[in-house]
């Protein structure tokens, strides 16, 4: 007895392969389809025997499996050799090609080459690592299956989720259920998942949320915070390029805090499909279909806005920013108490502060006396609105101006009205309300007294849709329940072994 379990290792050595009968012969019958799937395996201690009516083998003490390019490594194994399994425990190391996967136990199927890994699964190329409680590996194509919870994590992101497939060659992961990819400064939520690792593209479906910090200037402690949070159903996003298409009546929210915490202002701003991009010092939103926005007192809507925000280094090495807005296909915009309507409309501004607003092509401008809920009006080819500390200083109109001011008494009794003409007509304010109305040049008008005022007195083209303004408190309900503990911290990229020989 003695004499044979000192032979059982070299016995072992030979080639033990699943199934009945010597192995030596069985091998040189098979043809070569078959003999590619041949295992070899080895063990310090073999022990025969059976469990519920199988016949099985116990491998005790560093245990070997090869086949083709697949190896296991463990302390111990139980081979099932009608079923052509082998369950591994104890530090199980699988290797394929470039993969490694550890776990604590590992049932190998060597008919499709799959192994059940439980416990403790750790899977690595060198570049990524992936870990979950439980999967089923495809050593054949390099497949991983996770059903109970996964995290993936590459120098450049933090993926987890519910569940999910990895694809090693491809370097491709589809990830399902409450699914979590944070990067540096920046994370997104979703339902659903891919992200193709070597490229830096994700696709990203359902409940979609993105959180982004700007840390630009952060050295400067006094410098405020500005968080970006984007709220869609489908998300396409390109990290190489700093592209990203969101889609499904998306909405942003860009928030300005200060070290404290407290809001100082926000930007608001919903489309049916909202597009953005970087490159050096520019960073381009295209907003398109149905866009609505509110900024501070400034509100708008339009059909497409292109924002430009152009990072520029100052005279004093600080960080410059000018921004410019362009609302195209009937813009319509408020500030204050003001309506402007165009062709096209643009707005300028340094930092998150408004310059001026610019309307060129059938411009027009509207605002309603407090006194007599009657429309001042102000038209001409194109209408410049200047601003200071975001509040209206004046409107300018030119060339072929025209201008309806309706005038009252310092006591709020109606007037009658002044309506002229001039190549230009300028519009000055004074804490909100209108303080001058100048005209220049070829000045053609007429007063109206109370008593001769038409019922209806109006400039071609005019607009008044105070009803069409967007508001707040449509933004936020699709954000109500959103705390701020549900946004994401960003993820420091992590170094990986390489992966084991």
């Amino acid at each position: 007895m003695n004499d044979f379990l000192c032979r059982m290792p070299c016995l072992l050595a030979m080639g033990l392969c699943f199934g009945a009968g010597p192995a030596l012969p069985l091998r040189a019958q098979e043809p070569d389809s078959v003999r590619l799937q041949e295992v070899d395996v080895r063990a310090d201690l073999l022990e025969g025997g059976e469990a519920q009516g199988e016949r099985i083998r116990r491998l005790v003490g560093n245990v070997r499996l090869q086949q083709e390019d697949t190896r296991l490594r463990a302390r111990r194994a139980v081979q099932f050799p009608e079923r052509r399994e082998i369950l591994f425990t104890g530090d199980v190391l699988v290797i394929e090609r470039g993969d490694t996967l550890r776990a604590d136990t590992v049932l190998y199927n060597s008919r499709d080459k799959t192994g059940h890994a439980r416990g403790g699964l750790r899977l690595s190329d060198g570049d990524v690592l992936l870990e979950a409680p439980s999967g089923l590996y495809f050593t054949r194509s390099k497949q991983a299956r996770f059903s109970e919870g996964v995290t993936l994590t590459d120098r450049a992101a933090v993926l987890t989720s519910l569940a999910g497939e990895y694809f090693s060659d491809e370097k491709r992961a589809d990830f399902y259920g409450n699914v979590i990819l944070s990067q540096e400064n920046s994370s997104l939520r979703a339902d659903t998942v891919t992200y193709h690792r070597d490229t830096d593209i994700s696709f990203a479906f359902g409940n979609v949320f993105v959180e982004r910090i700007d840390t630009t200037g952060q050295a400067d402690a006094q410098r405020p915070t500005v968080r970006s949070l984007l709220f869609g159903d489908r998300l396409y996003n390109e990290d190489s390029t700093g592209y990203s298409r969101m889609e499904g009546t998306p909405l942003l929210l860009r928030i300005r805090e200060d070290s404290t915490g407290a809001v100082l202002d926000t930007l608001m701003l919903r489309a049916r499909v909202l597009e953005s991009s970087r490159r050096d010092s520019l960073e381009r939103m295209v907003a398109i279909d149905s866009v609505r926005l509110v900024h501070g007192d400034l509100a708008a809507s339009a059909d497409s806005v292109v924002y430009d925000r152009v990072t520029l280094a100052g005279s004093d090495g600080a960080d410059v920013r000018r921004t410019v807005a362009w609302f195209f296909d009937q813009p319509l915009a408020w500030f204050e108490d003001n309506q402007a309507s165009g062709d096209t409309l643009q707005i300028v501004g340094r930092g998150e502060t408004i310059d001026s607003l610019r309307v060129l092509g059938n411009a027009f401008a509207a605002r309603e006396d407090s006194a007599s809920g009657r429309v001042h009006q102000l038209r001409g080819k194109q209408i410049v609105a200047s601003f200071e500390r975001d509040s209206l200083r004046s409107l300018s109109a030119s060339p072929q101006a025209e201008a309806i001011h309706f005038r009252t008494s310092e006591a709020g009794a109606a007037e009658g009205a002044v309506r002229m003409s001039a190549d230009r007509i300028a519009i000055s304010f004074r804490a909100g309300d209108i303080d001058r109305l100048e005209a220049i040049r070829d000045t053609e008008g007429v007063y109206y007294s109370e008593d001769i005022l038409p019922d209806s007195l109006a400039l071609d083209g005019f607009s008044w849709r105070p009803e069409q303004r967007p508001l707040k408190r449509e933004f936020l309900r699709r954000v109500e329940g959103i705390r701020r503990e549900d946004t994401l911290p960003p993820a420091a990229p992590v170094l990986l072994p390489e992966p084991v020989d």
